[in-house]
């Protein structure tokens, strides 16, 4: 709960009162702006996601309009120890990622370095009954999977020529 300030409801009732938004702390349009979003719709569920998460800070501020009439709109900060809220939402999901062990791979990632389609690997994984295994990991914007992680020993080994 915050303190009684005096001065405040004195230059509250003489209307000399400061509307700004308080330094450090950023407005829905500048997290508008700062995460690169097309609309302040998207800002603001987004910004309160990443509040829910513990990544920002978020407080109520009061405002007034060009019509002269106040309202109460949330402004935001990131939470420690990250610096900007650019910074908080590239880091979302890392906290939460699983660590996949060296010598696992996904398909994709495997079929992009032996060079052959990815239908075709798994075509050949289905026959060999290679069994996956399963971590959780992020995939950009969209949040945590699971995805199939392979051995990749296991993989080459489907390529080796039976002499």
């Amino acid at each position: 709960m915050r303190r009684f300030d005096a001065a405040g409801l004195i230059a509250a009732m003489h209307g000399k009162r400061e509307y700004a938004c308080p330094k450090g702390w950023s407005t829905v349009q500048d997290v508008r702006k700062e995460l690169n979003l097309t609309y302040t719709r998207n800002a603001s569920s987004r910004a309160y996601e990443l509040h829910k998460q513990g990544l920002l800070e978020r407080m109520a501020h009061q405002f007034k309009a060009k019509t002269g009439q106040c309202h109460y709109s949330y402004v935001y900060r990131p939470a420690k120890p990250y610096r900007t809220i650019s910074e908080a939402a590239a880091h979302r999901f890392a906290d939460r990622e699983d660590k996949v062990p060296r010598g696992w791979v996904r398909i994709i990632d495997f079929s992009t370095e032996a060079r052959i389609s990815h239908v075709a690997l798994r075509a050949r994984v289905e026959r060999a009954r290679l069994k996956p295994k399963y971590f959780k990991t992020s995939r950009g914007i969209s949040g945590l999977h699971l995805n199939a992680y392979y051995r990749k020993a296991d993989l080459v080994g489907l390529f080796r020529k039976a002499s």
